[in-house]
C-alpha cells in the first residue's frame, strides 16, 4: 500500500515520505490499516521487531490528533522508551501536534498535561495519575496505544500494566486501545481479552539467518555451515573479527555489566590496530564528547573503549552517556556494541549482526535459569537494519557440542511462549487494591472481585481464585488502618491515610514499616534522628532500591553498622541472628545515601560502592520520593499527634537533600535553578549562605566566583527573584489577605 493512498492528512503524508524516506507500508502495516487501525477499533498488533509498530502508532495518534477526536496517551515500560518515542514524535510538531513526556514525580498531578494533545508517559507515573483522580484523562482521552504490551508477562512491570488497561476498559467504552506487541504464543486471546481486532504476522523487513556457533563453524537453522576463518581464544572475539573485516556493525548481548565491560575492553583490543586514521579521529571526537565533569573508573573505561571502536552499555551509566553511546552506533561510529538485555526493551538500536553470548541469567532467588524464548527473540530481532541490509543474522554461542541441538530446538526453532498474567503476586496485590479503593473506582468487595474479573488474570483463569488473597489484602489495609474496618454491606472505604499512600505510589507494605518505625520514634521520645537513621528505615522497605553487596564490603560495613546501631530507629540485629547479613546489605545502602548527603564527590562514590553514574541516579531518585513521603505521612498523623511535626520537617528537609546530594547548610540554595551540589558549595565556601544573600550580590560580584559566569550568573540572579517572588506569594496564600495587610 502507498503512503499517498493512505486515508490521512497530506502533512502526515509528507512527513512519513520526505523526513523518514517511507514510501510503501510493510504488509502487516497494511493489514493494520485495513482491519481499522484509523477507524477507532481497539487492536492488537503482534508483529516482529522492525515491522514497522512505530510508525503504525505513528500514524493512528497524528491523524486522530488532527481530526480533533481527542487526546492521545502513549505508554511505555520504559523511561528510555518514553523519551525515545518523544523524541519521535516532535518531527510532527510543524503540524501543530502539541506532545509532552511524562515519568516520574509520583505524587504529581502534571498540571500542564492537559494542555497538551499527545502525552508519552511511562505505565506507572500514568497508573499515579489516575490515582489521583485526573478529570482529563476519562473526559478527553480517546486513544492510548500501549508499547511493548507482553510485559503483562513480566512479574515487575505485568500488574500495573494490567491493572492500567483493565481500568480504562471500565471507564471509558470510547477509548480506542492500540496495543503493540512482540510475537507471542496466545496473542488471540490477549486480543480477546481488549475485545481487539488481531493484527498478527510474523513477516520482517530484513529476513533473518539464526545460527549457533561452535568449534568455528555456525550451523544455521536450515542446517547449512559457516566457517569462521578467524582462530582467537574466545568465541566472540572471532566473531567480532569476523564482522569488522566484513564491514559489519555487531551487536553483542551479554548477561551481566560486568561481562558487557570486559568483552567491550578485548574486541576493542582486537579491532584497534584495523581502524584506519579518519576512522580513529572520528572515534577519538566521539569519545571527547562523553568526558564530562566524571572520572570515574567506568567513565574512563568507556571512553577508553570508543577510542578503539567498541562500547559497552548498561544501566549503570547515566542517561546522557547512553544517549551517545546508542547515537554514535547508529551512526555507524561505534563498530561493535557489547549491552546487557535491558536494550533488547524496545530501544531501535538494530544491527547487521545480533550475537546472544549467554542464553543464562543469575538471580539470588533462583540461582542460574535459562532465559524464555520471547527474550531471545526480543534480543534476536535487533539483527538486520531496514533500508541498510538484505539479511540480519543472529548468532547464539554453544559452550559444548551438545548444545548446539539444544539451543537450536529450544529458541530458533521454537515460537516464543504464551503470556499470562502475573497479577496474583501479594506485592501487586496490595498496591492495586488499594489504589482502586483510594480512587472510588471500588464501593464494596463483590465489585472488587467483578473488577478483578475484568483483568487479564481473571480472563485466563478465574477471578475466584484471588478471592482467598484479595481478602488477606483487605485484611492487611484494615490493621494497617488504610481503609475503614468492613461494614456489613463489605463497603470499601479509605482513609485519609490509605488515599495519601495510594497518591504517593507506594506499596502498603513500605507505608506500613515507615509508620512503624516513626511510631517507635515518637514512643521513644526522641527529638533527633540521624539521617542515617531515616536511610536504614527506608532500605528494608519493598519499594527501596539496594546496591550489590559482596563479601569485599563485608567488614567496613560491620564496623559502621555496630557504631551506628544504638542510633537507628529499627533495632539492630545480633552477628549471631539470622537477619544480621540480610540487615547489613540493605545497611551498606543507607552508607551509600549519608556520604551521597555529605557530599562526598561522585567519582569516589563510584569507587568506592562499585557502581556507576546511572545506578546513583536511580537509587537517590526511589530515595528522594520515599523521603519525601515520610514527610506526607508523618504530616498527617501530626493532625492528632503534633509530637510527629518534627518528623516531617526532618524528613522533608531530607528529602531534599538527597535529591541534590547536598549538606544542610545547601538546601537553600539548591532551590534555584541552576544551582547543584557544586556551586552550593561553591557559593557557601564564598560565604554565601541562603538566597537573601546571593540575592543582594550584582551580576558581575556573582559572575567572578569560580564556576559562574556573566550568562550564567544573570540566569541564577533571576531565578534567585523568582523564586524569592513565589515564596511571597506562597506566604500571602498561607497568611490570609488580612492577616498580611495588618
Amino acid at each position: 500500500m502507498n503512503i499517498e493512498t493512505l486515508p490521512i492528512k497530506s502533512g502526515i503524508k509528507k512527513i512519513i515520505i520526505e523526513s523518514d524516506g517511507i514510501s510503501e507500508l510493510y504488509p502487516p502495516q497494511e493489514a493494520a490499516i485495513k482491519q481499522g487501525l484509523l477507524e477507532g477499533k481497539n487492536l492488537v498488533i503482534s508483529i516482529p521487531t522492525a515491522a514497522g509498530k512505530t510508525l503504525l502508532a505513528e500514524i493512528a495518534a497524528i491523524q486522530h490528533i488532527m481530526e480533533n477526536k481527542g487526546k492521545v496517551v502513549y505508554l511505555c515500560p520504559l523511561r528510555a522508551l518514553a523519551s525515545e518515542k518523544f523524541r519521535n514524535f516532535k518531527r510532527f510538531q510543524s503540524l501543530g501536534v502539541s506532545v509532552a513526556i511524562t515519568s516520574g514525580d509520583y505524587d504529581s498531578k502534571d498540571h500542564y498535561l492537559p494542555r497538551y494533545d499527545i502525552i508519552i508517559s511511562t505505565n506507572e507515573k500514568f497508573d499515579a495519575l489516575l490515582r489521583h483522580q485526573v478529570s482529563w484523562v476519562e473526559d478527553e482521552v480517546s486513544l492510548v496505544i500501549v508499547d511493548e504490551c507482553h510485559l503483562l508477562n513480566d512479574q515487575h512491570r505485568g500488574p500495573t500494566l494490567e491493572i492500567l488497561l483493565a481500568r480504562l476498559l471500565l471507564r471509558n467504552t470510547q477509548l480506542q486501545i492500540v496495543a503493540l506487541s512482540a510475537t507471542v504464543g496466545n496473542s488471540e486471546e490477549l486480543a480477546e481479552w481488549l475485545k481487539a481486532e488481531l493484527v498478527q504476522s510474523d513477516w520482517r523487513p530484513v529476513p533473518l539467518k539464526e545460527g549457533v556457533f561452535y568449534d568455528n563453524y555456525v550451523t544455521y537453522s536450515d542446517f547449512t555451515t559457516r566457517d569462521v576463518i578467524y582462530r582467537q581464544k574466545e568465541a566472540l572475539l572471532n566473531l567480532a573479527l569476523d564482522s569488522f573485516h566484513s564491514q559489519e556493525q555487531v551487536l553483542i548481548f551479554t548477561p551481566s555489566r560486568r561481562s558487557a565491560v570486559t568483552t567491550a575492553n578485548k574486541i576493542g583490543d582486537k579491532i584497534e590496530p584495523l581502524l584506519g586514521p579518519r576512522e580513529k579521529k572520528t572515534l577519538s571526537d566521539r569519545a571527547v564528547s562523553l568526558t564530562t565533569n566524571l572520572s570515574d573508573p567506568l567513565s574512563k573505561q568507556l571512553v577508553a573503549c570508543i577510542k578503539k571502536g567498541a562500547a559497552f552499555h548498561h544501566a549503570g551509566l547515566n542517561s546522557n552517556q547512553r544517549m551517545i553511546i546508542e547515537d554514535s552506533f547508529k551512526e555507524g561510529i561505534i563498530k561493535v556494541l557489547c549491552a546487557t538485555p535491558t536494550l533488547a526493551s524496545g530501544i531501535n538500536i538494530p544491527a547487521k549482526r545480533v550475537i546472544i553470548s549467554s542464553v543464562y541469567r543469575y538471580s539470588v532467588e533462583r540461582g542460574s535459569y535459562p532465559i524464555m524464548t520471547l527474550e531471545y527473540k526480543q534480543m534476536s530481532g535487533r539483527a538486520g537494519r531496514p533500508q541498510y541490509d538484505t539479511e540480519g543474522e543472529a548468532i547464539l554461542i554453544a559452550k559444548q557440542p551438545h548444545s548446539v541441538r539444544w539451543l537450536m530446538d529450544r529458541y530458533i526453532l521454537k515460537d516464543s511462549e504464551a503470556v499470562y498474567s502475573k497479577l496474583a503476586a501479594m506485592p501487586a496485590l496490595r498496591r492495586s487494591i488499594l489504589g482502586l479503593i483510594a480512587s472510588k473506582v471500588i464501593p464494596d468487595i463483590d465489585e472488587l472481585l467483578n473488577f478483578f474479573e475484568k483483568t487479564f488474570y481473571g480472563f485466563q483463569y478465574e477471578a475466584v481464585l484471588l478471592e482467598g488473597k484479595i481478602r488477606e489484602v483487605i485484611d492487611m489495609l484494615i490493621v494497617w488502618e488504610m481503609i475503614d474496618p468492613l461494614d456489613a454491606g463489605e463497603t470499601l472505604r479509605a482513609t485519609q491515610y490509605g488515599v495519601r499512600v495510594s497518591q504517593l505510589y507506594l506499596d502498603p507494605e513500605t507505608a506500613a514499616n515507615i509508620v512503624e518505625g516513626l511510631k517507635t520514634v515518637i514512643e521513644n521520645g526522641s527529638s533527633k534522628i540521624h539521617p542515617l537513621a531515616f536511610f536504614d528505615l527506608l532500605v528494608g522497605t519493598p519499594d527501596m532500591v539496594t546496591l550489590m553487596f559482596g563479601k569485599a564490603n563485608q567488614a567496613v560495613t560491620e564496623r559502621r553498622f555496630d557504631k551506628f546501631a544504638t542510633r537507628l530507629i529499627k533495632s539492630a540485629p545480633t552477628k549471631d541472628d539470622i537477619e544480621y547479613d540480610f540487615r547489613l546489605r540493605d545497611f551498606y545502602t543507607a552508607l551509600f545515601l549519608w556520604d551521597w548527603v555529605n557530599e562526598l564527590p561522585i567519582e569516589k562514590l563510584i569507587i568506592r560502592y562499585k557502581i556507576g553514574s546511572g545506578d546513583i541516579h536511580r537509587i537517590t531518585d526511589t530515595a528522594t520520593w520515599l523521603t519525601a513521603a515520610i514527610s506526607e505521612i508523618a504530616s498527617i498523623f501530626a493532625k492528632n499527634n503534633p509530637r510527629y511535626l518534627f518528623i516531617a520537617k526532618k524528613s522533608e528537609s531530607l528529602s531534599e537533600r538527597v535529591k541534590y546530594g547536598i549538606k544542610s547548610d545547601a538546601v537553600s540554595l539548591t532551590t534555584i535553578k541552576g544551582i547543584g551540589r557544586k556551586r552550593a558549595r561553591i557559593l557557601l565556601d564564598h560565604g554565601i549562605r541562603n538566597t537573601t544573600q546571593l540575592a543582594d550580590l550584582n551580576q558581575s560580584k556573582l559572575a567572578n566566583i569560580p564556576g559562574f559566569g556573566i550568562e550564567l550568573a544573570k540566569t541564577i540572579l533571576e531565578e534567585t527573584k523568582k523564586t524569592q517572588e513565589s515564596e511571597q506569594d506562597r506566604q500571602l496564600e498561607n497568611t490570609g489577605i488580612s492577616d498580611f495587610l495588618h
